[in-house]
């Protein structure tokens, strides 16, 4: 049996085919870099380990959708570069979502649910993201609740007289039970 001889064809178009099928060739083991330097499970490969080991469970405040390299990535990257959980990148990341909650004020007490706070009034005093909602993806607390602690506040503020503690961040409507009006 004789093997076919290949087709005689300019050399331009040899070295196009050739790159077409190197091009070909690549976009499954780049999509396998992809994929294993962008899901969970890659990051989790190191971290799994890690103590306390509730800090690596999923979120309750973000869906599934949002991944590690959303946050410990520079935005764009096609294939991460650089993993890290610094304070600026952090911060970048959150803003790069969450755009517009530094320019809202006071929340009005019809659209709070736990507590009311201004992003706003926090921004522009340089307060970070992450000074406030650290656990948000990772929650070593007890519960977990990947929302802020009261600790977390006072580090910054000084603890109030009992009786401004809670209604200074707390509506009053949450505190207590609102009572019905007599006739």
């Amino acid at each position: 049996m004789k093997i076919p001889s290949l087709p005689k064809l300019p050399r331009r178009i040899w070295a196009l085919i050739i790159t077409i099928i190197l091009i070909l060739a690549a976009i499954p083991g780049w999509g396998l870099v992809r994929f294993t330097t962008s899901h969970s499970f890659f990051c989790l490969s190191c971290h799994q380990n890690q103590e306390p080991t509730v800090r690596w469970l999923p979120s309750r405040t973000h869906p599934a959708s949002v991944t590690c390299t959303d946050c410990h990535t520079t935005p764009g990257e096609i294939l991460p570069g650089k993993f890290s959980a610094s304070d600026d990148l952090m911060n970048k990341n959150c803003l790069r979502c969450h755009s517009t909650i530094f320019k809202k004020g006071q929340p009005s007490l019809d659209n709070v649910r736990i507590v009311k706070i201004s992003h706003k009034a926090h921004a522009e005093k340089k307060v970070l993201c992450i000074d406030c909602h650290r656990n948000i993806e990772h929650d070593s607390f007890t519960p977990r609740t990947n929302r802020p602690q009261m600790e977390t506040c006072y580090q910054c503020h000084q603890t109030h007289p009992r009786t401004q503690a809670c209604d200074h961040c707390h509506p009053i409507n949450l505190v207590y039970s609102k009572k019905e009006k007599k006739p």
